[in-house]
């Protein structure tokens, strides 16, 4: 198992390098001797995203979904894939999905941040200013919710709270 947790941290970090196209070589041959393993899933769905690969990248989300339906921020991740493509019925799918990865797991920032981000597109400032804060009450090193909490209050005019 430590072996495997070092091999996933190594495609992890080649991702976060901007190699994708390695990453995604790497994470297919891991998910190869390891199918169950839903985080590989999530990961290589990044991947895909980062490639503009967007069904691919949904089809190893729903993968890793059926491997394990409470991996919360899988979840998230599907929110983020529909909300790039901005369609009403997009933006209730991805609404869905951040709740649901919510309702999953309290303890990740990022469906909350995201959540919000939602919100403050659809002007409904208040509940993005929420999101924004629980987002920043989990994590408060997440520059993101931060960014987006100041950006939010300065388009209502509360200057002094940004």
């Amino acid at each position: 198992m430590k072996d495997l947790k070092t091999q996933i941290q190594s495609v992890v970090d080649i991702y976060k390098s901007g190699n994708l196209k390695e990453a995604e070589l790497l994470s297919k041959k891991l998910i190869t001797k390891n199918p169950k393993i839903v985080f590989l899933y999530n990961l290589l769905g990044l991947i895909f995203m980062g490639q503009k690969k967007i069904d691919q990248a949904k089809k190893c989300y729903e993968k890793g979904i059926k491997i394990d339906p409470s991996f919360g921020m899988i979840y998230n991740n599907l929110g983020l894939l529909f909300f790039k493509n901005k369609t009403t019925d997009n933006i209730k799918k991805a609404e869905n999905f951040y709740k649901k990865s919510i309702s999953l797991d309290r303890k990740i920032p990022e469906p909350h941040n995201n959540l919000g981000s939602l919100y403050d597109y659809l002007y409904k400032v208040e509940d993005a200013i929420d999101c924004y804060k629980k987002a920043i009450d989990i994590n408060p090193k997440l520059s993101y919710a931060h960014h987006n909490l100041g950006a939010a209050y300065v388009s209502i005019g509360k200057f002094n709270e940004a």
